[in-house]
């Protein structure tokens, strides 16, 4: 422990005897630990950190899926009954559905995030109430019964503003009396990991929500989503063995819905923020967490190289402290323990680098009042992340020059009277490791040149419509309790007065709009086909529009006609599909006239009356997909998106607009007022291209610092170690021309052989970017080919400063160097 203390004391004087080299070497490993931690910040919020609840690690997620859906998904209401009723190798077993409501408390009306649960569902999870009772387990077992509610935390502090007197408050739940019988304590956020869950209300009442008419009745709405606690004495796979059994009875018996499904049993943290898709979270974390690792070895790389120099200034010292007695493993743990301070330095740097880049991520928002919560805090996990990041840089920092510096010879450094030594072995150990940086670099650059051109494509991209001069905003009338009846004669008239206005080139109401979260889908068929064959189909998305609709977005009509104001209320059930569907249905024949059946409309064909160009519907990455439009008078919809085109800014009308709804009824809440453009900054929009492209820039350009900084230290060291060679030289006449290519062409050797190396390790990766792109392959030769020359140009220039400066050496100051 003595010599350990006496090692560390050496060590801090020695750094702090060398201000710049260990500022230079703690902010190096400060930006590569940062860029780790802060990415691992958000690796854990979603995948890591359990959630706060008892025993989080027996937590399930219990999924289905099945021929025509072969992703884990959601499970039935009565599926979900049944599995509960027969298997034994869960201790409880909770079913969750989410979806917006109205809210209505003393004269003022919120549309809010709400979560449907069983009623054990608190219970299950081992949750306290912070005010008032949860739920009893018998509780919102009939649909309809049992009006109560649950405020979330920070809805409560936010609408109630804390009121402790709010349990027992009478509210309306779309138009429904409620009574608020309690407030969820401040820890718990709901089981939906990146949303702060603004209220809970029991299963029962799901019947208020557009899948609940259907909900407790077909098998094959798979709307639920299952939460089971895993008992200690059972396994994973003999649990998920057990719901097969129980899954297979259910086939037998129920052949017409249940065939062919097969169960999914999945930990919670592996199923964030759905089954769906929790499959694909761990392949994007992998990568982008590949990157930042890459950051971070290219950072240990440049210290590697400092001290190597270090150690090469130091040789004489070292070989006195060897002559005098000394160990070799005395000396190396004295420089490991150099290298260790720096980096423990530099993990408390880079620790709060990272929790300034977590909070910057933290701020990061979507378009639309969907409460998300961005919990990107710096726990325990991040802390120990960074430490073993930390520890990790100091040990490869640090043991590659103490074992080159500990096995210097004694004689031959004193013979040297002190000039820097380490021979042409070490030289070669810093050119492979400016090999490393450039190669590292390069494949960061690649990484990010992907990601900016695919965002560069969506921008471009054909998407169907012109999102220019187009005001969106959603309202449901339902959440103030209104009728069919009641809610067609509120949208005709809302019509009619936005139309009305100055300024309005076209308005039109829709059932939901392109990229929206809110996307209804459903088998379709030709009018010869069997109704079994429908499942043979692609699943194909479709939208409720009015008349207006086609005007209003500008999406062209290829053949046919669009939908117009006297189909709305004809009973001919009419549509427009789209090219995909076209050709998917009919290959090679004119669609128009031809007829189709979708499973939401069992027994009534639909008449195609046009064809519209194909666009994105669904999200910014699909695939041209089938898509039709019917009109929204035919089937009525109580939420509705008003889609305004208006011959100035847009922004300018969003007063204006939501003023016309609340005339017609002051408490309708009315939100996502926005922007067709910013509607598509969402995440089913660029949202995720424009935080990837920021993120992968960000560690391009920290690399190709980190790099050429690199470059940069061994040409000039290379060159100030030749200074008596280029005396030698430029006495027996060399010019400076020649001089220069002498040192250029060495620093530059090392640039092309990185960027060969680099090449090759970016083909590997770039495999691994192929769903995450748009519109570019990941060998795109532009952004290999730019990011070489790039790096190219910008080393030359790194490279020529240390050779200028070499030319400018006075040859008797030159042989008389050392």
């Amino acid at each position: 422990m003595e010599t350990l203390l006496q090692d560390i004391r050496h060590g801090t004087r020695l750094l702090w005897k060398s201000p710049g080299f260990t500022f230079v070497a703690v902010l190096t490993l400060a930006l590569g630990i940062g860029a780790n931690s802060a990415l691992f910040s958000v690796v854990n919020a979603f995948m890591i950190r359990p959630l706060p609840v008892s025993h989080p690690e027996e937590l399930m997620v219990l999924a289905n899926s099945h021929p025509e859906n072969d992703r884990p998904h959601g499970v039935s209401y009565l599926d979900f009954q049944d599995y509960r009723a027969q298997c034994d190798a869960f201790s409880s077993m909770v079913a969750t559905e989410r979806d917006f409501i109205g809210l209505s408390a003393d004269g003022r009306a919120d549309r809010i995030f709400a979560e449907f649960v069983s009623g054990d569902y608190f219970s299950m999870l081992g949750v306290q109430p912070l005010l008032g009772r949860f739920f009893l387990p018998e509780e919102g077992k009939n649909p309809g019964a049992d009006p109560l509610v649950v405020l979330g935390y920070a809805y409560w502090r936010q609408r109630f503003a804390g009121d402790p007197s709010v349990v027992g408050k009478a509210v309306s739940v779309n138009g429904r009396a409620a009574t608020i019988i309690g407030v969820a304590p401040e820890s718990f956020h709901g089981t939906f990991t990146v949303v702060e869950m603004q209220a809970y209300l029991p299963l029962g009442m799901a019947i208020i929500s557009p899948v609940g008419p259907e909900l407790f009745t077909k098998r094959d709405s798979h709307a639920l989503e299952i939460f089971a606690r895993l008992k200690p004495s059972v396994s994973r796979g003999a649990a998920q063995a057990s719901l097969q059994v129980i899954a297979q009875r259910l086939e037998r018996q129920y052949p017409d819905t249940d065939k062919g499904i097969r169960m999914h049993v999945i930990p919670e943290p592996l199923a964030r923020p759905s089954p769906e898709n929790g499959a694909q979270l761990p392949l994007v974390a992998s990568v982008f967490m590949g990157l930042v690792g890459l950051v971070l070895l290219v950072a240990c790389v440049n210290v590697v190289n400092l001290l190597l120099a270090r150690a090469t200034v130091r040789y004489k010292e070292i070989a006195i402290r060897a002559a005098l007695g000394a160990r070799r493993s005395r000396l190396l743990r004295q420089m490991l323990t150099e290298s260790l301070l720096l980096a423990v330095l530099g993990g408390a740097a880079g620790a709060a680098v990272g929790a300034w880049v977590s909070r910057m991520l933290a701020g990061i928002s979507l378009p639309g009042d969907i409460p998300l919560r961005m919990d990107f805090s710096m726990d325990w996990r991040v802390f120990a992340f960074s430490a073993a990041a930390a520890l990790f840089a100091g040990v490869i920092s640090g043991l590659l020059p103490a074992l080159r510096a500990s096995r210097a010879d004694v004689q031959e450094v004193l013979r040297e009277g002190g000039r820097a030594g380490g021979g042409d072995g070490q030289h070669r150990l810093r050119d492979v490791l400016v090999i490393a940086q450039v190669a590292g670099s390069l494949v960061l650059l690649v990484a990010a040149g992907l990601f900016m051109r695919s965002l560069g494509h969506a921008h471009s991209a054909e998407l169907g419509f012109r999102p220019d001069h187009v005001l969106v905003m959603n309202l449901d009338v339902a959440q103030q309790g209104y009728d069919e009846s009641r809610g067609r004669a509120f949208y005709r008239e809302l019509e009619q007065h936005v139309r009305r206005l100055p300024g309005v080139a076209s308005a039109t109401l829709s059932s939901t709009y392109p990229m929206n979260y809110d996307n209804p889908s459903a088998y379709v068929r030709r009018l010869d086909q069997a109704p079994d064959d429908a499942k043979k189909n692609p699943i194909t998305g479709y939208n409720l529009v009015g008349s207006d609709y086609f005007e209003t977005l500008r999406t062209p009509i290829l053949s046919g006609r669009p939908l117009n104001a006297q189909d709305q209320d004809s009973a001919l059930r009419v549509a427009v599909i789209n090219q995909t569907m076209a050709h998917r249905l009919w290959p090679g024949q004119d669609p128009i006239g031809k007829q189709f059946f979708y499973d939401a409309e069992k027994g009534k064909p639909v008449t195609v009356v046009g064809v519209s160009k194909d666009g994105k519907y669904e999200w910014m990455f699909e695939d041209p997909l089938p898509y039709f439009y019917l009109p929204i008078g035919q089937r009525y919809s109580s939420q509705r998106t008003l889609q305004i085109r208006t011959q100035g800014n847009p922004q300018d009308w969003k007063l204006t607009a939501v003023k016309e709804i609340h005339a017609l009824d002051p408490a309708l809440p009315v939100y996502d007022v926005l922007t067709m453009d910013e509607a598509l900054g969402g995440g089913n929009g660029f949202f995720l291209l424009n935080v990837g492209a920021g993120f992968a820039g960000a560690l391009g350009a920290l690399g190709l610092v980190l790099a050429l900084v690199g470059v940069y230290g061994v040409v000039s060291y290379a060159a100030s170690r030749r200074t008596h060679e280029i005396g030698i030289r430029m006495a027996l006449g060399a010019d400076r021309s020649t001089i220069l290519r002498m040192v250029l062409s060495r620093g530059f050797g090392l640039v092309l052989a990185g960027i060969a190396a680099g090449i090759v390790m970016a083909l590997g990766l770039a495999r691994f970017l192929t769903n995450m792109l748009l519109g570019v392959r990941p060998f795109d030769p532009v952004t290999f080919g730019g990011v070489s020359l790039l790096l190219v140009g910008i080393s030359m220039v790194a490279c020529y400063l240390p050779a200028r400066r070499a030319t400018c050496v006075d040859p008797l100051v030159a042989l008389r160097y050392e």
